[in-house]
């Protein structure tokens, strides 16, 4: 009969949890508020492009020049 290996996977992920568990002091760290302005700023581009805003403003600035 086969021998069967008894808690093999768990130890050997246990140490890649613990490996990227860690935060390295040199990352770069972005906060909360950040990526939430982000989205936010990224949703509203998207918004104006859909309803054909910046088509009107590129219409407008070149009246102007």
């Amino acid at each position: 009969m086969a021998k069967e290996k008894k808690g093999s996977g768990i130890q050997q992920a246990a140490g890649l949890i613990r490996y990227f568990d860690e935060e390295s002091e040199d990352a770069i760290q972005i906060s909360r508020g950040l990526i939430y302005a982000a989205c936010f700023g990224f949703s509203i581009v998207i918004y104006l492009q859909h309803h054909g805003v910046w088509e009107w403003m590129a219409d407008v600035m070149s009246g102007i020049i």
